[in-house]
């Protein structure tokens, strides 16, 4: 069992992310789970304070204008998808220096 467990969280890069360790990739994982939850959060805040009303729950919903879906969708995809970028770069930068 306890080969299996150091098989399973060995720094040996795997497949997927080509030079990240699996402690690393784990690291990052976790980070970029935060950082998207805390980045949805502050936009969906940012345009209730900016527009007076909540942001679309379901975008897709016909009761959306076309304007808030594209407009929630465009912004949310952005600013989720660098928030997870930079939180991934960030920890594995943090990691490998303090590895190191």
């Amino acid at each position: 069992m306890r080969t299996s467990i150091e098989e399973r969280f060995s720094n040996e890069p795997d497949e997927r992310n080509e030079g990240i360790g699996k402690r690393e990739n784990m690291l990052a994982f976790g980070a970029a789970i935060a950082a998207t939850f805390l980045a949805r959060n502050a936009l969906q805040a940012s345009w209730r304070t900016t527009l007076d009303r909540d942001p679309p729950k379901n975008p897709a919903s016909p009761e959306v204008d076309w304007k808030d879906a594209l407009l929630w969708g465009a912004l949310s995809g952005a600013v989720v998808g660098m928030a997870r970028i930079a939180s991934r770069r960030t920890s594995s930068a943090a990691y490998n220096h303090f590895r190191s």
